[in-house]
């Protein structure tokens, strides 16, 4: 085999770096995608042009150092290589920390889900109890009024009864019911959506699928905000004139304090661990041109008649 031939061959270093900064890329997406909340396309946009640029810069600077001719001039090319493979690596570093934060932090992620779940049920189910407070007090009204001959008349004519003989106790447990169903209308789209968000943040965070927990980070840190408001407005369109003492109902007391979203997408602060993933690919990424040949070239006077060097390089004076 030629000389060559061997020379195109992808060596051991060629592998390692590419295999390294291919690593690094992967880490700077998630990390992306964390801070995007979930934003795929510009996160896959960002780390394969910083894992193409990062390849590019280790290979010319390994290509430079390996030049015998005009070494001079390769060489400013090989230094102006790895000054932007270092520049590069800070927005690597950003990326891995964030990735870091979240990834070795996920437990204590998952527990403030859990709380911010817990919440969201809790106005749900203060909403519901409210709601049967009030069919309670109205229950009891029917009923105080049907144990009087006088009141009977008015609930038939409350109850929309044809004649008083169609007062009993099945009609005012009718009556209940029907009150019930109108203090819950259009709460039972919300709480189908409660329950599918709340299913699904519980599957994807406690199973930590991390392709989705951004994206579900979104959806929680803003909905209890939605759900708060939408939960006080149905209550307040379902009161009438014929309820006594209504119970309050603030759904937004509730709310957790911690907002998970806000959590994905601040920026990071130091990361150890964001550091280490950075120098550790970023130094094999650099491997590449650390195994490249640094052939020398030896000036030799006139009149020797030769001179053999490392890259076979001769200078004349």
């Amino acid at each position: 085999m030629s000389k060559g031939n061997e020379s195109d061959k992808l060596g051991i270093g060629d592998i390692i770096s590419v295999i390294a900064l291919v690593l690094l890329g992967i880490v700077v997406f998630f990390g992306m995608n964390f801070i995007s909340l979930g934003d795929k396309i510009p996160s896959v946009i960002v780390a394969v042009l910083l894992t193409a640029l990062m390849i590019v810069f280790v290979f010319l600077a390994a290509f430079a150092k390996s030049q015998n001719r005009n070494q001079d001039k390769w060489t400013i090319v090989k230094y102006i290589m790895l000054a932007l493979f270092l520049l590069a690596l800070i927005p690597s570093y950003i990326f891995s920390a964030k990735f870091s934060e979240i990834q070795f932090g996920k437990d204590e992620i998952v527990k403030k889900v859990d709380a911010n779940v817990t919440a969201i049920n809790k106005m749900f189910n203060n909403f519901s109890e409210n709601c049967e407070q009030r069919a309670n007090a109205y229950e009891i009204e029917l009923k105080a009024l049907y144990n009087h001959e006088e009141g009977k008349a008015k609930l038939a004519e409350m109850l929309g009864l044809n004649s008083v003989d169609d007062v009993n106790e099945t009609a005012i447990s009718q009556a209940r019911e029907s009150f019930i169903v109108g203090l819950k209308k259009d709460y039972q789209n919300l709480e189908n959506e409660k329950n599918i968000l709340v299913n699904n943040c519980a599957d994807n965070f406690n199973n930590w699928n991390i392709m989705t927990v951004s994206q579900y980070a979104t959806d929680l840190g803003n909905i209890q905000e939605r759900f708060a408001s939408e939960l006080e407005k149905i209550y307040e369109d379902s009161k009438s004139d014929k309820e006594k003492d209504i119970p309050d109902f603030n759904a937004t007391q509730f709310a957790s304090s911690d907002n998970i979203a806000t959590m994905f997408k601040s920026m990071p602060g130091f990361s150890v661990g964001g550091l280490l993933i950075t120098l550790l690919l970023g130094f094999f990424g650099l491997i590449k041109f650390l195994t490249a040949p640094n052939p020398t070239v030896q000036e030799i006077k006139e009149g020797e008649t030769s001179v053999i060097t490392k890259s076979g390089g001769l200078i004349l004076r």
